[in-house]
């Protein structure tokens, strides 16, 4: 009788520490695949490069609430950024974090990246590692024009994933060659509209083909 009371109580135990690792297991899910729609541009990434994104995120946020603060304690200036990063920088953020991993928020070698976008905003980082003013010569170098080409040079690997940035939203990260457009009278840059309805069913008929009775 002692033994099935024992082994009836080993069960329970085994029970109650398998209900404990499921609800910790579903915890987890949650908290890795949550999709916040107001957080993330468009669909929620993974959980690693998420964590990623969420230490630049609070990093950003960090500097630019500290440049508030001195900004307001100096004067009546203005930020001329969000605290918070808005979706298309988070959609920048996340490009990055894709392409370098933790090493986005973690190695030195990145920092130039950070202080970047939180002084300037991702959109800005995107524009001067694609098309920002380059050192024309060793001896005509501006200190804005070396800081991009060492942005460039860092951020080697994601021109890609900038380049598809750019696809997307040429009115956004394109807007100054837009502008520029505009003031020759050509319509300004815009991201490529879906093939309509008619266009897809006319590209299925075969040559032709016409419609009606003969």
């Amino acid at each position: 009788m002692e033994q099935d009371f024992a082994a009836g109580d080993d069960d329970f135990d085994d029970q109650d520490r398998l209900g404990r690792r499921r609800a910790s297991d579903r915890r987890q899910q949650r908290y890795y695949d949550h999709d916040d729609s107001s957080r993330w541009p468009n669909e929620a990434p993974t959980a690693a490069v998420a964590r990623v994104v969420l230490a630049v995120d609070a990093a950003i946020r960090l500097r630019r609430r500290a440049a508030a603060v001195w900004l307001t304690a100096h004067g009546d200036a203005v930020p001329l950024l969000p605290v918070r990063p808005s979706r298309l920088e988070l959609a920048v953020v996340i490009a990055l974090a894709e392409t370098y991993g933790a090493a986005l928020s973690a190695a030195p070698r990145f920092l130039p990246v950070l202080d970047s976008i939180a002084d300037d905003g991702a959109v800005k980082l995107v524009q001067r590692v694609m098309y920002g003013a380059r050192p024309t010569t060793h001896f005509e170098v501006s200190a804005y024009a070396a800081e991009n080409a060492r942005l460039a040079e860092l951020l080697r690997e994601a021109r890609p994933a900038f380049e598809f940035l750019c696809a997307t939203w040429p009115e956004v990260f394109m807007g100054q060659a837009s502008e520029a457009l505009a003031q020759l009278g050509l319509p300004r840059l815009r991201a490529p509209a879906p093939p309509s309805i008619n266009e897809g069913r006319a590209s299925r008929e075969e040559p032709g083909e016409e419609g009606g009775d003969a």
